[in-house]
């Protein structure tokens, strides 16, 4: 695998971002990750991202890390969310201009704040063709509308995870158009601490039996 930092540009702002690809000559699904809260230290070098990451590009997709405008090099400030929807929709746009990205196939991921901004994008671009959370934080805001997502649709979260309750993750869960699965680490909190590759590899596991 090779992987390469870059730089895409989302309206008026600069992010950049870590690509992970493949070594072979077939076209590779794509998948880019959003990060945790930017004010809360969240970056693409998040210990659930980087193993997200890591995981992925081991089953052969490209893999996208970025951060996201003010986090990092990237240039700009934290808009609550909205400007940050922005740059998960250009690095969906910089990744599939890509040379061997299979665009039939590409997909959104993010961890906590990042799973957020992931609901929000794929309920409105036609581009996801499936997404994947990890502990999304139910208990701040609505959820947005999932009714038209297309393609797998996976949401992952602790046991004991206050941000992301179980019982409140399965009971949204219900509205969710099929395919679907959401996955309960029993032992996990928030952070996953230890148990982000097995975490990962779960992830890569339900995506790939759904896709």
């Amino acid at each position: 695998m090779e992987s390469q930092r870059i730089t895409f540009a989302a309206n008026d702002v600069t992010c950049e971002g870590l690509l992970t690809r493949p070594n072979m000559n077939a076209q590779a699904p794509g998948i880019v990750i959003c990060h945790p809260h930017p004010l809360r230290g969240g970056d693409m070098l998040n210990n659930v991202v980087v193993a997200l990451a890591e995981a992925f590009a081991a089953d052969g997709f490209a893999v996208l890390q970025f951060n996201f405008r003010g986090v990092g090099r990237s240039t700009g400030h934290f808009t609550e969310g909205i400007g940050e929807q922005e740059d998960a929709k250009a690095a969906l746009t910089w990744l599939s201009a890509q040379p061997g990205i299979d665009v039939d196939h590409l997909f959104l991921a993010g961890y906590s704040f990042g799973a957020r901004v992931t609901l929000a994008v794929a309920s409105s671009d036609p581009r996801v063709c499936g997404f994947l959370v990890v502990a999304p934080p139910v208990l701040r805001g609505d959820w947005p509308t999932l009714e038209s997502t297309r393609g797998p649709k996976i949401v992952l979260c602790g046991g004991r995870d206050p941000v992301a309750p179980p019982e409140v993750v399965t009971d949204i869960m219900k509205s969710i158009p099929d395919p679907k699965r959401l996955a309960v680490f029993s032992d996990a909190d928030h952070f996953f601490v230890g148990q982000e590759r097995t975490l990962a590899q779960h992830a890569v596991k339900l995506l790939r039996e759904l896709s």
